[in-house]
């Protein structure tokens, strides 16, 4: 699964695609998500058909975690305070996917950033993708300004990048 992210050419807007890339370039959109300043998110969700509010999709729960409820009917959670984003579930605090940031093989072997899923959300990895690409912009979001608070200046968090999933890892760049 690649995470494509485009700026649209509206000064305000910006969209992020979600495409599964399949067999001999069989591309398949499955999210799309539109990014405003002002009015939030809104996110359409192929497997639904159904576009929703980026905030009902993740609710806030204290200050540095989210929660969604699955297709499945369990709550998750988004932990966004360290540096890696983890999803847990909810009852159980079993971790089920994590974010890893670039290590650049200084102290331990290289890798690029990858999201890393159990393989007991195979059924629903789209859905965790696109909760972790919006959790993963409110975190960015959060650390940029409180940057630009403590520095009076402007901070830009960089967009774009990709998501590749196979089995029950994803990895990006």
């Amino acid at each position: 699964m690649a995470v494509d992210s485009s700026i649209s050419s509206a000064a305000l807007h910006s969209k992020t695609t979600i495409t599964k890339h399949g067999p001999q370039g069989a591309d398949d959109v499955i999210d799309i998500i539109i990014w405003h300043p002002f009015r939030g998110a809104r996110i359409w969700l192929k497997a639904t058909g159904v576009e929703v509010a980026g905030n009902s999709l993740l609710k806030a729960k204290w200050f540095s975690s989210r929660t969604c409820t699955g297709p499945d009917g369990k709550t998750y959670s988004w932990n966004l305070q360290s540096t890696n984003c983890r999803l847990k579930e909810e009852r159980s605090g079993v971790e089920l996917a994590k974010y890893r940031e670039r290590n650049r093989g200084i102290l331990s072997s290289s890798h690029a950033p990858h999201l890393e899923v159990s393989p007991s959300l195979s059924h629903m990895l789209d859905y965790v993708v696109v909760t972790f690409v919006y959790a993963e912009k409110l975190s960015l979001d959060k650390k940029s300004a409180a940057a630009r608070a403590s520095t009076g200046g402007t901070a830009f968090a960089p967009g774009g990048g990709a998501i590749v999933a196979s089995g029950g890892s994803a990895s990006g760049c």
